[in-house]
């Protein structure tokens, strides 16, 4: 017969209520940021420059990409 090994669970989370340090798993933390990086209570300005900056960079992704397989395509 297999002899079972038996592994250590890692708890991360804390289990003292007085922990302050919490990560995103709150919103009321105040340092959770919502889809796209956008925290609630933001601006339209903040709101509308993080998404012409996801915008930009994906389009930059998309523009890499078509580069890059034209000149692999070339190279052949």
């Amino acid at each position: 017969m297999s002899d079972k090994i038996l592994l250590p669970v890692i708890d991360k989370t804390s289990r003292d209520p007085g922990n302050k340090n919490t990560t995103c798993g709150s919103c009321s933390s105040g340092r959770c940021r919502g889809g796209f990086g956008i925290r609630p209570g933001s601006e339209k300005e903040e709101v509308y420059w993080n998404i012409f900056f996801y915008l930009t960079m994906g389009m930059v992704m998309f523009v890499a990409a078509y580069l890059i397989t034209r000149l692999l395509s070339a190279i052949d």
